[in-house]
């Protein structure tokens, strides 16, 4: 007996052993065509894949025997810029015991033979998100396969939600977010009953609210149909019966929602963690939200009127995350605002119409705090400068605030984003904020701060936007600004800042083009942008457009001396004003190595001498402005220097030529341009007088 107990324990190790020989041959040799059809992928993609083994590569997990492939992640391993990825879907089928499948963000347009994915019996999880698929009809292959998992965000998507998605009845989570689909919600979608998670969101699903085939999605735990086009009124009443439902968010459609849930018939059995209703028309909070939302209540852009305490008073609130902005809230808010909300992280209650004093006390946890565009008055509170270790965004601009800004005890540790623009705030730059020493965002423009900005301005190496226009600042430029190597904005406009402009701004790493965009300054959830001088315009720049922005703004101060050579090597930067000071000497034909500039206004000064033909190589530049000067001789008008009108040039008396209607005669000195061409013109003449004296002689 003993004999053959040993034996068949051999026979099963020797099994083994003949089982964990590595992956497959024909599977090794499916991800390597499928590494080649990328064609382009990032250096940093693929890094072990010269070992032999695959199962040990990147992006790659097999089963326990590791012999077979069960899961392939290839997270945007392709640049941006590639041309679209049609991968062979026939290579995908070699691996016949594949669980999940990821292929997030690598600019996949469509599969080849999409058909062989049918062979993928055992696919569970399909990740096709952030790609480039326009036609997702032959996607759906419905009874072929059990997924539970289906993700197809952030695609090109187009046309109606597709009937043969609906035969995936093992479906437990489908993602269909940031598509271009429109028209009803098929009927067959409270068929799904399997669905945990259905993301609609950011398409144009248009028609009334699908209530009914909604309330059959009884074992539904998150519904996001955010950002569509559904209209109609709805009661919350719909998802009553949803017990299993954590997570609601239905905002801005074009919706009137309805949110009082008292009768015996409509009593919620669900505990939501979040509830995102913005722009549905809500017109009351009622007492039920408090205590059935456990986590975020977002209503912003609503109805909400009434004072504060009105709807809120006696709550005692687990929240984290509260959302009442863009409504029409009034009245003070209580001083012990944290006994309401002990648990809070996020507050956001800009854009009402709250007034009296800021509260005293916010609970210490608390990471943002919005409460800008209202009408607060008085000083901010001592709580607020210093007890608030957490924070990462304090917004409090656009109210009536006075008094001094942070005092010296004062501590942000956290603090990354600061907004408190358009207040009356007075005193020196709050030297304070070198605590802060994660600020990325400053700005405190429009208020009454004054004092030398050079001897409170601390060095703050993560910053990337200052702006301080409107205030009154004197002394000379800090040169501490040069130390903040990653700056892109610079605005100290409407100052009284004076002296030259320091000879080191070429240390700012960002302006001279070595550093990556400004993409994500804000926080999420905040509408918090900020105002810039561009192009001669105000503009509000928030979201995806602080990626576009690099720029020096010192307008209007009183700077003298010349245009150091070292801000002409600032080739990052798309914006240059230094309008209204006091600035002499030449323009630099060197300004045309600032090949990304868009906007140079150099008006209102005391620049002498010719207009740099140079200038016309500036490719993008589409604001020019050079008036009240002492500039002369003939104006380019090569490139886009043909399209500025009269305003760029008035104020210069002894400048000629388009757009002008000073004509330029022969004393006029020429630039040198034209100056070449002329010289070439009269060469080439007196070389075709001596052509034709030769040919004269000859015939002779």
């Amino acid at each position: 007996m003993g004999i053959n107990t040993s034996f068949c324990w051999c026979f099963i190790l020797v099994l083994l052993w003949f089982q964990s020989q590595g992956c497959l041959e024909e599977e090794r040799a499916a991800l390597l065509q499928i590494k080649d059809s990328m064609g382009s992928y990032l250096s940093s993609a693929f890094s072990n894949w010269y070992v032999k083994e695959c199962c040990d590569w990147e992006g790659v997990v097999c089963d326990p025997s590791q012999t077979r492939i069960q899961r392939i992640f290839f997270p945007h391993l392709r640049s941006d810029d590639s041309e679209p990825w049609f991968p062979n879907a026939t290579l995908f089928a070699e691996f016949k015991d594949l669980r999940e499948l990821e292929l997030p963000g690598n600019h996949i347009g469509g599969f080849i033979s999409i058909q062989a994915f049918k062979k993928l019996k055992h696919l569970r999880k399909l990740n096709l998100r952030d790609n480039s698929i326009q036609n997702g009809s032959n996607l759906w292959w419905g009874k072929y396969l059990s997924l539970y998992n289906l993700d197809l965000s952030g695609n090109k998507l187009q046309g109606n939600f597709p009937d043969s998605l609906c035969a995936n009845l093992f479906l437990r989570e489908l993602i269909l977010s940031r598509n271009n689909l429109f028209g009803s919600i098929n009927s067959c979608l409270g068929n799904m009953i399997s669905l945990r998670l259905l993301d609609l969101s950011e398409n144009q699903f248009n028609g009334s609210f699908p209530s009914l085939l909604i309330s059959n999605l009884t074992n539904i735990e998150s519904l996001v149909l955010s950002s569509n086009e559904f209209q109609g009124m709805i009661s919350l009443c719909v998802f009553a019966n949803l017990s299993r439902l954590s997570e609601l968010d239905i905002s801005f459609n074009h919706l009137e929602v309805e949110t009082e849930m008292m009768s015996p018939s409509c009593s919620p059995s669900f505990r939501l963690s979040t509830l995102s209703l913005g722009g549905c028309n809500v017109k009351k909070i009622y007492p039920w939200m408090f205590h059935n939302i456990t986590s975020e209540l977002w209503l912003s852009n609503n109805n909400l009127t009434g004072p504060f305490i009105s709807n809120f008073q006696n709550i005692t609130s687990k929240l984290t995350i509260l959302d009442i902005s863009d409504n029409f809230l009034r009245g003070t808010l209580p001083e012990d605002i944290n006994l309401n909300f002990s648990e809070l992280r996020h507050l956001d209650l800009s854009g009402n119409s709250f007034n009296g004093n800021l509260p005293v006390f916010f609970t210490d946890q608390l990471q943002m705090l919005d409460l800008s565009n209202n009408q607060f008055q008085g000083e901010i509170p001592y709580s607020i400068k210093s007890n608030m270790s957490c924070l990462l965004y304090l917004g409090l601009s656009q109210n009536n605030l006075t008094g001094d800004l942070f005092p010296k005890n004062s501590s942000l540790p956290n603090l990354r984003w600061l907004h408190l623009n358009n207040n009356r705030l007075s005193g020196t730059f709050p030297y304070a904020l070198s605590k802060s020493m994660k600020l990325r965002f400053i700005d405190i423009q429009n208020n009454e701060l004054s004092g030398e900005l050079s001897s409170y301005l601390p060095v703050l190496p993560k910053l990337k936007i200052l702006i301080l226009r409107g205030n009154q600042f004197e002394g000379q430029l800090p040169v501490k600004i040069c130390q903040m190597r990653d700056l892109h904005l610079l605005d100290l406009s409407e100052n009284d800042l004076s002296g030259d402009i320091p000879d080191c701004v070429d240390n700012v790493t960002s302006w001279l083009g070595r550093s990556e965009n400004a993409v994500g300054y804000l926080p999420d959830g905040s509408r918090n942008g900020f105002v810039f001088t561009v192009k001669g315009r105000r503009l509000i720049f928030k979201g995806e457009l602080l990626s576009f922005l690099m720029g020096v703004d010192v307008s209007c101060n009183r700077l003298a001396g010349k245009i150091p050579i070292q801000m002409t090597r600032l080739k990052g930067i798309r914006i240059l004003n230094v309008s209204n000071n006091l600035l002499t000497g030449q323009i630099p034909s060197s300004l045309v190595n600032l090949e990304n500039l868009e906007s140079l206004d150099l008006s209102h000064n005391n620049f002498f001498g010719v207009l740099p033909h140079e200038l016309v190589g500036l490719p993008f530049l589409e604001n020019f402005n050079v008036s009240f000067n002492n500039l002369s001789g003939m104006i380019p008008i090569a490139n886009q220097f043909g399209t500025f009108l009269n305003d760029s040039y008035l104020g210069n008396p002894d400048l000629c030529g388009q757009p002008l209607s000073i004509k330029c005669n022969g004393s006029t000195e020429t630039p040198p341009i034209y100056a070449r061409a002329e010289k070439s013109v009269s060469i080439m003449y007196f070389a075709v007088l001596i052509g034709l004296f030769f040919i004269v002689i000859c015939l002779e």
